[in-house]
Order: C-alpha cells, then sequence, then structure tokens
C-alpha cells in the first residue's frame, strides 16, 4: 500500500465526524444537532481569532482546533453523563497514535503532536496556542447553545453555564460576553437595517 493510499484511508476516517452528531445536544432535545466536523470548524477558526489576540501562534492554535476531535471517529462523542458510566481505556493522544500507525511517519508524528498538545490545556503543561485551542473549543459550544437556544431549544441555559467557567484567556472571557449579549442573527439582521 503506498503512502498516498494510506493518507486517503485516514481521509475517509476523518470524514466520519462529518456524520457523527454532537451527541450532547440529543439530551437537550435538539433534533438533528450539528456534527463533530461542524464543531471542529469554528474550533479552528476560534482558535485563530484568540490566539491573535493573546498573541500566540495563530495558524498553530488554529491546526490544534481543527484536529482535536479526531480520535473521535473511534471512540465517538462521548457526553459528560457517558463519560461518568464509560471508562475509556485510551486517552485521546493514544486514540491517535492508533489512528495514524500506519501514515507516513512525518505526517503520523504531526497529527499525535497536535492532539496531545490541544490536550495538555487540561494539565499544567499547556502552550499559549493549546490554551487558545481549548478555549476554542468551550466558546465553540457556548455559541452553538446560544444558536439553538434563539432556535426554540429550551434546555440550553446548563450548557451555557457550564462552559463560562471553562473559559480561561483573557481574549476568551471578552469573546464570551459578547456572545451573551448579541443575538446569534445579529450579523445578518444589520443588513436589513442598512
Amino acid at each position: 500500500m503506498s503512502d498516498a493510499d494510506r493518507i486517503v484511508e485516514f481521509l475517509y476516517e476523518v470524514g466520519q465526524l462529518k456524520r457523527l452528531p454532537r451527541a450532547g445536544w440529543l439530551f437537550a432535545g435538539v433534533q438533528h444537532p450539528e456534527s463533530v466536523a461542524a464543531h471542529s470548524f469554528r474550533v479552528g477558526v476560534l482558535s485563530y481569532a484568540i490566539a491573535v489576540q493573546e498573541g500566540a501562534n495563530p495558524d498553530r492554535a488554529a491546526t490544534l482546533g481543527l484536529f482535536h476531535d479526531v480520535p473521535e471517529t473511534r471512540i465517538g462523542d462521548i457526553p459528560y453523563v457517558g463519560k461518568l458510566y464509560v471508562d475509556v481505556k485510551m486517552a485521546p493522544e493514544a486514540v491517535a497514535a492508533d489512528q495514524v500507525r500506519h501514515l507516513p511517519a512525518p505526517l503520523a508524528a504531526h497529527i499525535e503532536q497536535l492532539v496531545a498538545e490541544h490536550e495538555s490545556a487540561k494539565s499544567d503543561d499547556f502552550t499559549p496556542e493549546a490554551r487558545c485551542s481549548r478555549d476554542a473549543d468551550k466558546l465553540e459550544l457556548l455559541l452553538q447553545a446560544r444558536e439553538y437556544q434563539a432556535a426554540g431549544i429550551t434546555k440550553m441555559e446548563r450548557f451555557i453555564q457550564t462552559m463560562r467557567a471553562s473559559v480561561v484567556t483573557d481574549t476568551g472571557k471578552a469573546l464570551m460576553e459578547s456572545a451573551l449579549r448579541i443575538v446569534p442573527s445579529e450579523w445578518w439582521e444589520a443588513f436589513g437595517r442598512r
């Protein structure tokens, strides 16, 4: 099997994230929740924005955000309630290592490092980019909860409040306060007022 074949197999696996729903939203009554891939896209954009404002490397932070949920192709998106009952033996870093073991070594090493660096924000040994990516992960959930709330889904306050306590960067906190104040439709309603 060629390197190109192995990369394409990995890309097909990553494509599963486009079909994998974010499971926590199902508990709140969201009929057709966003996919993990849709979440990861906005985490990447948010990571970039936060990193620019925080003086971190925006390209690195965005890449961390983009790759942070790749292990979920193997373990799924386990919601908070599920984590209380499911004993996941492998950390995301170990799952990523298994996912990329057949890829060309340089590519595999990069992907393993991305997942490990994003996960490092949960410890005391983190890079500024990992902190930006982790904040983006939390803020993206808050933004999505606000969007679902605006669409009439009523059980969003718990998600919003949980994320409020998770954001640590100054930029992330400022973005969070703006997200709580600005209605999700404001960006396009402004066009109608012009």
